[in-house]
Formats: C-alpha cells, structure tokens, sequence
C-alpha cells in the first residue's frame, strides 16, 4: 500500500508540471489593429478637384463628385492638347475596413482613392498608394463654391487650384506620333510594304493600330507618369492569311502596365519587361 502512494506522488507532480507548461505557453489572442473609419468619421461628401501628372500634356485636370452616398460624377480634361472634358457617371462603394471609395465602373483605370481630411488621394491600378518622387501629385483637393461667382474654390485656403509645373518637353510624345513597330517580345519584326502602326490620340483618349491585317482599337489609360493601360480593345474581323504578329500584339495589350520613349523609340512594358518596341515614323 505505501508502495503504491509513492507511485501516485511522482505521478501527481509530473502531471502538474505539464499542465503548468501548457498553461504558460498558450498564446494569448490576437488584437486586431483600430482602423478609423472615414466613412462614418469624415465629411467626405461634395467636389474634389486637381491636376494629376500626365506624360505627354500639362496634366489631366480631374473633377471627381461624390454626389451623395452612392453615386459619382468624374470629369477629366487633357490640358494643352483638348478642351473636350470626358465625363463618367456611376455608383462607388466602400473597401472592407472603409478607409477607400472604389468607383464601380473604372475598371482598367485608375478606380480608388484613399479619403483623407480634405482631400482624396489617387492609388494605383491596383487599389495600392502610388510611390516615388510624383506621389504627392495625385491628391485631388475638396472644394467650395464661391456664392457670388460660382468658381470652385479649395475647401480650407479659399484660393483657387492652380494646374502643376508642364510636363518636360520631349521630341516625340507619345500620343500624337505615329509609332512603327520594331519588335514584338524582343523578335525583330517582319518588313512589310504597309508599315505596322500605333497610334494614341490624347483628344478623346483612344488608340489605333493596323499589324499586317485588321484595324485594331480601343482606349488608353495613363495612371501614372509611365503608366499606360489599353481598354476595350476592338478589331474588324477580315480573314487573314498570316496573323500571327496580329493575334501576339492584341494579345500583349492587355498585359502592357508602363511605357517609357528614349529618343525616338517607344518601350511598351509589362513592369521591367519589354513587350514591343517601335520606332517613331519620320
């Protein structure tokens, strides 16, 4: 019988001392961090107004109006290339955590800002803040209207929005030059006695292309200073004997996110990888 309590005694203090082990190495729960609502916190409704860097014009003078709690009216003007403003009408919505609007039907382009005290402030075709030296240009300022004249003024100085320093003059833009294909995914490109073309046209923001066979289309989108995107791609339908560089470059369009022109060739890329290069026509 006392063999058997000093059994027992070991084994008590062994189980104690794995449940004391257990008891100090349990995790203790997760905080989640306070995320401040801008939604419910700040008076974000009303007009919004800036002029956003733009690669080949002095920049795009921006009007985005959050009517009221579902719907937006986007108005953009090229500055020194067209006088015809682009309007977009549509609904907007809210991130999880209520911090970004996401406009519904800007897919493609440049579609949520951050909603900050007075201001909106652009974020990247993937809903993510833009970095590096230009960062601070794309914040869209509240606005008041005067009460005798009418004219938008910044919400807080009371002074009006003036439009940013031009963009540096380069010999070939990219919009407005007809650009000549030179090599598609780093494979020189056929000769042909109709030269293989691309062409932007910053007036209403649409791009023409003819590679061997069809006329190609769309609209383009810069949402940054070397960022380009290519929308709502069209093309007629003609039977063709060879389309191969065709079919390739329709299909690279919609991987192209940047661009860059040195001198007189024009880089279209996805990231750091090239796509296509082309040449400037003569």
């Amino acid at each position: 019988m006392r063999y058997f309590v000093f059994l027992l005694v070991p084994l008590a203090l062994s189980l104690f001392s794995c449940t004391s082990k257990e008891a100090k190495t349990e995790p203790s729960p997760q905080t989640k961090p306070n995320v401040i609502s801008a939604k419910q916190t700040l008076d974000y409704l009303g007009v919004y107004k800036g002029v956003l860097p733009c690669a080949d014009c002095e920049g795009i003078e921006t009007l985005l109006e959050l009517q009221d709690t579902t719907r937006f009216v986007l108005t953009t003007r090229y500055l020194g290339k067209s006088e015809t403003p682009f309007v977009v009408r549509g609904t907007y919505g809210w991130n999880a955590n209520e911090t970004q609007i996401q406009l519904d039907n800007q897919k493609g382009g440049p579609y949520a800002y951050a909603v900050l005290e007075g201001s909106l402030q652009q974020l990247d075709l993937q809903g993510k803040p833009i970095t590096g030296d230009f960062a601070s240009r794309y914040r869209l300022t509240k606005m008041k209207k005067d009460t005798q004249t009418g004219e938008l003024l910044v919400a807080k100085e009371a002074t009006v929005v003036k439009g940013t320093t031009p963009a540096a003059p380069v010999a070939f833009a990219l919009a407005g030059t007809e650009w000549r294909l030179h090599t598609l995914l780093k494979k020189k490109v056929r000769t042909s006695k109709k030269p293989f073309t691309l062409t932007l046209l910053s007036k209403d923001a649409r791009f023409t292309a003819y590679m061997g066979c069809n006329q190609i289309g769309g609209q383009y989108i810069m949402p940054s200073v070397d960022g380009l995107a290519f929308t709502a791609v069209i093309s007629t339908k003609m039977a063709c004997p060879d389309d191969q560089v065709e079919a390739t470059f329709v299909k690279l369009l919609s991987q192209v996110d940047a661009y860059s022109i040195q001198k007189d060739q024009l880089l279209l890329r996805q990231g750091k990888t090239v796509l296509a290069q082309f040449s400037a026509a003569k």
